[in-house]
């Protein structure tokens, strides 16, 4: 009975990763170079009390993505990734996910 609930929270996460990144996808991205030298591409949007983070590494093989976001100053669902699969995921369920598809809806600004 684990397992399913397992593999039910794992599909959900994967369902839910799927929106912010649509979101994003039509915002301005912002290329970094960190102090270390490696470059990311990076990602953000906030919208009353959501936001939404995603960074990709562009200089790795495995090209290493992590994707946050933050309802109400909190945390509530964090993947991480790379080309071989997840190498992280946190998911806690609540409201955001009514207000995460609403801002799916909006039009992409200008």
């Amino acid at each position: 009975m684990t397992t399913i609930a397992r593999e039910d929270r794992a599909e959900r996460i994967r369902s839910l990763v799927h929106t912010p990144l649509e979101i994003l996808r039509r915002t301005q991205r912002s290329n970094l170079t960190l102090p270390n030298g490696t470059r990311v591409r990076d990602y953000e949007f906030r919208h009353n009390a959501l936001a939404l983070s995603f960074r990709r590494w562009v200089d790795f093989e495995d090209r290493p993505s992590m994707l946050t976001v933050e309802y109400d100053g909190d945390k509530v669902l964090t993947a991480s990734w790379t080309v071989d699969g997840w190498t992280r995921r946190s998911y806690s369920p609540g409201r955001w996910e009514n207000v995460l598809r609403r801002c799916e809806r909006m039009p992409a600004p200008p």
